[in-house]
C-alpha cells in the first residue's frame, strides 16, 4: 500500500515499543525469563494505535473524511488520537452502560460520541449500520478490509519481539477479546518462518476473562470452528469490559493461531487481573489495566500447568493505565516552570 503523508507528532509514535525482562516477577513466578512487550508507549498508551492508523491509511486512500467506530474504550481512544491528522471526522459509538475513563479523553480529542444501548456487539451493529447510512468508513473489526489491515499491524508485534530477543520465544501471551490481535502476533511469527528468517512460531496462548469468551471456551473445549457463547452466558464487570463478550469478531483467526502453534487458552477472574495489574506496579513499575495484566496471568498459568520447562516466555501488555485529563492538557511551558 502506498505511504501517506502523517502527522510528524503522532503517527511516528507507533510501535516500536519496549521489551522488558521482567527479573523481578520471574522468581514470583518459579521461571527464568519472562519479557514484557509494553505496548503502553504508544500514543493512545494501547496496541490499538497499530490498528487505528491501519484503518485510518486505508479510510483517507479511499476517500472518507468520516469513519464510525465501536469501542469499550481503548479502541475509540486510539482513532481519536490520530483521525485529526488525517483530516478524518471519528463518529464513537460506546454501550450506555459503559463507563470507561477515556471516554472525556473521546470527547476532549473532537471526537463525536454516540451511545448505544446494549452490549459492545449492539454498539458494532448500530455504528455499521450508521456508517452506511451516512457515507462514512466502517472501522469495526469483523469487516474483512479492516481485518486484513489490523492484522498488518499487529504483526509488527511479533517482528519487534523477535528482534529485540534475538530469537522466537517459547510462548507468547496476549489478551483477547475479538482475537484480532492474538491473530495478528501469529501472522507476524508465522510469516517470519515461512520467510526462513525464523526457525520455529511460539506457542501462542490467549489470555481473557474467565466470565465469557467464545475464543477461550471454543478452544478448551477442543473445537476448531469458533462457537458464539449466549449473551445470557457472559458476565459483564469493569475489570473484563475489554475481554468479555459473546461473539468474538476475528475469533476464528485467533483461534486457527492456538491450533496452529500448538498453542493454550487460559481464563483469568477479575481478582487475578487485578492482582497481577498490581504486581507489575509494585515490581517492575508498570501502571497496566487489569484486563491486560490477564497476559501476565497466562503466562504463570501456562509455567504452572502446561510446560514448567518454558525457556522465553513473553506477556503481551496491551495498554497502561489512562492518564488523568489535567496531566494530559499540561503543557511544555507549564513544565519549564
Amino acid at each position: 500500500m502506498e505511504e501517506l503523508d502523517e502527522p510528524p507528532d503522532s503517527s511516528h509514535r507507533i510501535g516500536e515499543t519496549v521489551l522488558l525482562r521482567s527479573r523481578n516477577i520471574e522468581p514470583l513466578l518459579g521461571h527464568s525469563r519472562i519479557f514484557l512487550k509494553f505496548e503502553g508507549g504508544n500514543l493512545s498508551g494501547t496496541h490499538k494505535d497499530r490498528a487505528a492508523l491501519a484503518c485510518l491509511r486505508i479510510a483517507k486512500k479511499m476517500g472518507y473524511d468520516s469513519l464510525a467506530i465501536a469501542t469499550c474504550g481503548n479502541f475509540g481512544a486510539a482513532f481519536s488520537h490520530l483521525a485529526k491528522g488525517f483530516g478524518v471526522e471519528t463518529h464513537v459509538y460506546i454501550p450506555a452502560g459503559y463507563h470507561s475513563e477515556r471516554i472525556d479523553e473521546i470527547a476532549s480529542l473532537g471526537s463525536v460520541i454516540h451511545r448505544v444501548k446494549g452490549t459492545y456487539e449492539d454498539a458494532v451493529s448500530v455504528s455499521g449500520v450508521e456508517a452506511k447510512d451516512h457515507g462514512w468508513f466502517n472501522a469495526n473489526p469483523g469487516e474483512e478490509i479492516n481485518t486484513e489491515a489490523a492484522v498488518e499491524g499487529y504483526a509488527n508485534i511479533a517482528y519487534e519481539i523477535f528482534r529485540d530477543l534475538g530469537r522466537v520465544p517459547d510462548a507468547v501471551a496476549v489478551p483477547v477479546g475479538n482475537g484480532t490481535t492474538l491473530a495478528g502476533v501469529y501472522h507476524g511469527f508465522k510469516a517470519l518462518s515461512d520467510k526462513g528468517k525464523a526457525d520455529s512460531i511460539p506457542r501462542m496462548i490467549a489470555a481473557s476473562t474467565s466470565l465469557g469468551n467464545p475464543v477461550v471456551r471454543s478452544f478448551l473445549r477442543g473445537q476448531r470452528a469458533i462457537q458464539d457463547l449466549s449473551p445470557l452466558e457472559i458476565k459483564e464487570t469493569p475489570v473484563n469490559e475489554p475481554l468479555v463478550n459473546w461473539h468474538s469478531f476475528d475469533g476464528q483467526l485467533a483461534l486457527d493461531a492456538l491450533c496452529g502453534s500448538g498453542g493454550w487458552a487460559v481464563g483469568v477472574s477479575d481478582g487475578r487481573m487485578n492482582e497481577f495489574s498490581r504486581l507489575m506496579a509494585r515490581e517492575e513499575g508498570l501502571l497496566t489495566l487489569p484486563a491486560s495484566a490477564s497476559a501476565l496471568a497466562a503466562v504463570g498459568a501456562y509455567i504452572s500447568r502446561r510446560d514448567p520447562e518454558a525457556r522465553d516466555c513473553v506477556a503481551v501488555l496491551t495498554a497502561r493505565k489512562p492518564i488523568p485529563s489535567r496531566s494530559r492538557r499540561t503543557r511544555v511551558e507549564d513544565i519549564k516552570q
